[in-house]
């Protein structure tokens, strides 16, 4: 079937290698036919968890390039423009008033860093129970994240993992050790009309090799009665593109997902698996 991609980065984001018509061209040819673009735009400073200053200033670049991208494309493929936003929780208000920014399709939401600490990926994991208390927060700032509405699906429940696990230590953020945290965030998501993505990096990463957010919690999510989930392969580079994104349809549909989830100008629209 043809896939869909609503997590992607381009260089405009700051981990990003490639434009918007070289990532497309190359999920293209992997597939897909349905590319939402959701570069990075965060409010804190990766390095030092602090508030970014001008953290949508690549918004002129991200329209234009996006404009560029659209006359490259192949005449059966659709482009959509979102964004990935990180840490609104820490400022909710600013949050709001960037997401609200008319070109946008879709806005993850996400979070890589506790409120003034460093990005997960910065950190040096040095034992388990350092894992188990950040991981720990992180559940913490994940339920005040699903409270707000700025955004309309929670990215990569569970990012920590890649991190911890690249340094040695074998985690899982899973519903044996933060069920109630995970448990309270997908029934505040649902709630409010949001959803989940299952982000299908963890399926090309040797020391994952499953999707983020794990199976436990995305069977969780639709027994709570969930519907809104999004598919993203979370490519920052063209080698990267539309890898996963087959695995994590065939996840879904092993969990029982009859649909996966695509949005337009910030409105949901459901494909039969």
């Amino acid at each position: 079937m043809e896939l869909s991609d609503y997590h992607i980065h381009s260089i405009c984001s700051e981990d990003g290698h490639y434009t918007m018509s070289e990532i497309a061209l190359a999920s293209y040819a992997q597939g897909v036919r349905r590319l939402c673009f959701t570069d990075h735009c965060d409010l804190d400073d990766y390095m030092t968890g602090y508030p970014k200053q001008n953290s949508y200033a690549h918004r002129e670049k991200t329209i234009e390039m996006f404009k560029q991208a659209l006359a490259d494309k192949p005449a059966d493929m659709r482009l959509f423009l979102g964004m990935e936003l990180g840490e609104g929780n820490h400022d909710p208000a600013r949050a709001a008033e960037i997401a609200a920014s008319p070109e946008l399709d879709f806005v993850l939401g996400s979070l890589h860093n506790l409120e003034k600490k460093t990005d997960f990926y910065e950190i040096h994991y040095e034992s388990y129970e350092q894992c188990a208390q950040l991981m720990d927060e992180y559940a913490d700032e994940l339920v005040a994240l699903s409270k707000l509405d700025f955004y309309d699906a929670m990215a990569h429940i569970g990012y920590t993992i890649r991190y911890m696990r690249r340094d040695g230590f074998d985690v899982s953020f899973d519903l044996e050790h933060f069920g109630d945290k995970v448990e309270a965030t997908l029934k505040n998501l649902i709630a409010g009309g949001r959803g989940i993505e299952i982000n299908c990096s963890g399926y090309r990463t040797k020391r994952i090799l499953s999707p983020v957010p794990g199976v436990d919690i995305l069977r969780l999510y639709k027994q709570l009665g969930g519907e809104i989930i999004t598919v993203g392969s979370d490519a920052h580079r063209t080698n990267q593109a539309g890898k996963g994104l087959a695995e994590g349809l065939d996840t879904l549909r092993e969990l029982g997902y009859k649909y996966y989830t695509v949005f337009e100008k910030r409105k949901p629209e459901f494909i039969k698996l």
